[in-house]
């Protein structure tokens, strides 16, 4: 049996708007409306020439879903965006494709609808209108959430997850580790390097096991095998300098930015020690603090919170 994943909306504007039938603007003055909303940098961008269009299906992080998800819940938006960006870019046959998110394109077709103004009622001067975020509550599918800039993390995650969360995961495979009750009292505002991604995990869970398996996935985009080596280190921290190897990685590559992956996964490590310290000094010690056990005493590490892609 096929599983689909459950979205829940705390603003249903992008995944919402795309069966109502929207006004069709045409001639519209894409850059003004743009400017006016507070996407000036957008604006900007389409004035570059370009050769064509590339729309992004996907968000770089097998941990977020948003785009993907904007593509198969409002594609008549993306299509109508399509033909706004269409219609003021520059195309000539040697530039260079200009890539836009899917996502991206939705919005510019609803500002096109329904005016700048009514973008900008949510959200923040500096980050207007909705956004999309993937949230792994650390049981079950993850779900794909509108909402905006500012909204606190601990509203995001749900009640009940939220008292269950041991540590927060923001900005997946290049985000960071923040300790609850840190984590819940913040307000989400993403990086713009690391993915729209919010993930929980449960207290019982075990944080090694899972940042191990953040790193696996990190690992393809950095360069020099580096992250494979660290994270045998961290499926057996007990081997004779296998911990401080650790240690001395996270904190030394952190200092390097010649590798923009491996600088964010060594970042990654490094809040993983700060917010699950306990469970690094029980894994060099050959034991685990999760219910059930991680693995570390069986060598059967299993997955914790469904963070992989669905």
């Amino acid at each position: 049996m096929t599983t689909t994943a459950v979205h829940r909306l705390t603003l249903p504007r992008i995944l919402a708007q795309d069966a109502a039938p929207g006004p069709s603007p045409v001639d519209v003055d894409l850059h003004a409306l743009l400017t006016d909303a507070g996407l000036g940098e957008l604006s900007e961008r389409l004035r570059t020439p370009a050769g064509r269009v590339l729309v992004i299906s996907g968000d770089g992080d097998p941990t977020c879903h948003n785009n993907e998800t904007v593509l198969r819940r409002a594609p008549r938006l993306v299509e109508e965006g399509l033909r706004h960006v269409d219609a003021v870019l520059r195309q000539t046959p040697f530039a260079p494709p200009l890539a836009v998110a899917a996502e991206t394109l939705a919005q510019i077709a609803l500002i096109a609808r329904h005016g700048p103004a009514w973008f900008r009622a949510i959200g923040t001067p500096a980050a207007p209108g909705s956004v999309l975020c993937t949230v792994h509550t650390g049981t079950g599918l993850p779900q794909v959430v509108e909402t905006a800039v500012g909204t606190p993390v601990r509203t995001l995650l749900g009640p009940d997850h939220a008292r269950a969360a041991q540590a927060v995961l923001l900005g997946g495979v290049t985000g960071v580790w923040l300790p609850s009750p840190r984590a819940l009292e913040a307000r989400w505002e993403p990086r713009d390097e690391g993915a729209r991604v919010i993930a929980a995990l449960p207290r019982g869970r075990c944080g090694v096991a899972e940042t191990a398996r953040m790193l696996r996935l990190a690992a393809p985009r950095c360069r020099g095998g580096e992250v494979d080596r660290i994270v045998a280190a961290l499926d057996d921290l007990a081997a004779p300098g296998a911990f401080d190897s650790v240690v001395r990685w996270s904190t030394q590559s952190a200092e390097r930015g010649d590798d923009t992956a491996t600088h964010a996964a060594a970042r990654l490590l490094l809040s993983a020690l700060a917010a699950f310290p306990d469970a690094f000094e029980a894994h060099a010690a050959r034991r685990c603090t999760a219910e059930p056990c991680c693995g570390v005493e069986r060598g059967a590490a299993e997955p914790m919170t469904g963070i992989e892609p669905v």
